[in-house]
């Protein structure tokens, strides 16, 4: 109601004022309302006791004590209470456990942290794998210097990686200097030197340089141990089916025997 204004008159006992029970009415009237809305009623809610607030805006507050809670909307500029402080802008918060924890709703959205761009025009989101997929880690941020995240999709330049057993699949080009071993199928062009162990099948053409002599062909097989060099076993219906060229030299196992390209015909050596 508005409040309730006691008739003086326009002086002192002048007989226009309110008479002494309509006084009293007014001034009832106004402590039931202030009754009201700082108390039950009948009493009044004191600092010292919980009170809710509904709709009220508070300019440059201290808030002490534990903030809980749902808040949909707000800027927090300065504030301290348990756990949370803040200096000039900054905000930090210290849980009692040390975890942040970004709650999800419950029902289909992931609990997130979006990061915005200095003109908060865009921004990215830091978000959980899905409840689906039962995922319980801890992902630690790259140590040293100042670094970017590995995407599993964007085109990134990697450097001073180590890779223990990985499987490298799909077209691309590996250039550098390897002084580990090389195992499994190699299908394409290799050029350069290499020092060490080849085992298996070499197809395609193979400029190299072997511990000094020189090897090229379109069949090469290569292996041996020490000294020893096996060329590449054949039968005559495969050596047949060979694109055969001359120099070209194979062991024939239907006949037991060495043969070589010669002259645009294979012949045996003995």
């Amino acid at each position: 109601m508005a409040k309730a204004a006691i008739g003086v008159g326009s002086s002192a006992n002048d007989g226009t004022g309110d008479d002494l029970r309509s006084g009293a009415v007014k001034i009832n009237a106004n402590f039931s309302e202030l009754y009201t809305e700082l108390g039950d009623g009948t009493n009044l809610q004191t600092t010292s006791k919980a009170q809710t607030l509904t709709n009220k805006t508070l300019t440059a507050p201290t808030i002490n004590g534990v903030v809980g809670g749902t808040q949909t909307s707000a800027t927090i500029t300065a504030i301290t209470t348990a756990g949370i402080t803040g200096t000039n802008g900054a905000l930090e918060i210290t849980p009692a456990n040390n975890v942040l924890e970004i709650r999800g709703d419950g029902s289909s959205v992931e609990g997130q942290i979006q990061l915005n761009c200095h003109a908060n025009s865009h921004g990215q989101t830091i978000k959980p794998q899905p409840h689906n997929l039962n995922i319980t880690n801890t992902m630690l941020l790259p140590k040293d210097g100042n670094s970017t995240l590995v995407s599993e999709i964007a085109t990134q330049t990697l450097t001073n990686k180590t890779l223990t057993a990985p499987t490298i699949t799909g077209a691309g080009a590996i250039a550098g200097v390897f002084t580990g071993n090389i195992t499994g199928n190699v299908t394409g062009n290799v050029t350069g030197n290499v020092t060490g162990n080849i085992d298996g099948i070499v197809g395609g053409n193979t400029p190299a340089a072997i511990t000094g002599t020189a090897i090229s062909g379109t069949s090469v097989t290569v292996t041996g141990t020490g000294n020893a060099l096996k060329v590449n076993t054949v039968t005559t219906t495969q050596r047949n089916a060979l694109s055969a060229a001359n120099g070209m030299i194979v062991y024939n196992s239907t006949t037991s025997k060495i043969e070589a390209y010669a002259g645009g015909a294979w012949v045996q050596l003995h």
